[in-house]
């Protein structure tokens, strides 16, 4: 059996902490969970990551993009989507601009979410840009 997949989950919202790890836990993913920029941060240093869920705004509107360009930074094949549930064409490109991999418009549908991620492992996740 192959190794699960290890996510970090991020958002301020502690509701959506406590039900959404446990639910993609079921689905055979690992995950973690920061409520803050600093907690997610600190787990993008500590720990290795296959895929990173972000709300958008965190603590700050638009603070899912720093997660998304530290994690870019620290771990570039890891795989990041962007949850939002305020989508708008400006966050949108601003999400292209920081390379994000998938935008989900909360209140994901959890099937939805797990075959975003199962169909972004499935194709090698990152694509590379080649010279």
């Amino acid at each position: 059996m192959p190794p699960r997949k290890r996510v970090l989950f991020v958002d301020d919202e502690p509701s959506i902490r406590l039900t959404l790890p446990p639910v993609l836990e079921d689905h055979g993913f690992e995950v973690r969970s920061a409520g803050s920029v600093a907690e997610a941060l600190a787990e993008i240093n500590s720990q290795q990551f296959d895929a990173l869920l972000s709300d958008l705004n965190i603590g700050e509107e638009g603070d899912g993009f720093r997660v998304v360009s530290a994690m870019r930074s620290a771990q570039p094949d890891c795989i990041t989507v962007i949850l939002t549930g305020y989508p708008s064409f400006d966050t949108a490109l601003e999400g292209i601009r920081h390379q994000v991999d998938d935008y989900l418009v909360k209140p994901a549908d959890v099937e939805a979410l797990v075959r975003t991620l199962r169909e972004k492992f499935e194709n090698g996740g990152r694509k590379r840009a080649r010279a």
